[in-house]
């Protein structure tokens, strides 16, 4: 799937940015730049991070998926930081 036009972000922050996507049968999909992250070890160690904190909360949804675009800062936080600022993010789109 291309993605030559996005929704409008729900949640941005200098850490990410997420959209929400309708009728996608991924529930979730990320995105990290080559640019801001050199090597192929850290970025999947992100996605890993991602991943784990949608799978441990149970952050899914019907009818669609989320796209998060992560920005360098990202890397700077702890896995309880991230998890925290992700899980506020998802659920104020949810209510």
């Amino acid at each position: 799937m291309v993605l030559s036009r996005l929704p409008r972000h729900f949640y941005s922050s200098k850490n990410f940015r997420i959209f929400f996507l309708k009728d996608d049968k991924e529930s979730l999909r990320i995105s990290i730049s080559k640019k801001n992250f050199k090597l192929a070890v850290s970025r999947n160690l992100v996605k890993r991070h991602i991943k784990e904190i949608f799978r441990i909360n149970e952050l899914k949804v019907e009818g669609g998926c989320f796209l998060v675009f992560v920005f360098a800062p990202f890397s700077k936080l702890k896995y309880s930081e991230a998890s925290v600022e992700i899980v506020n993010a998802v659920k104020s789109h949810n209510l």
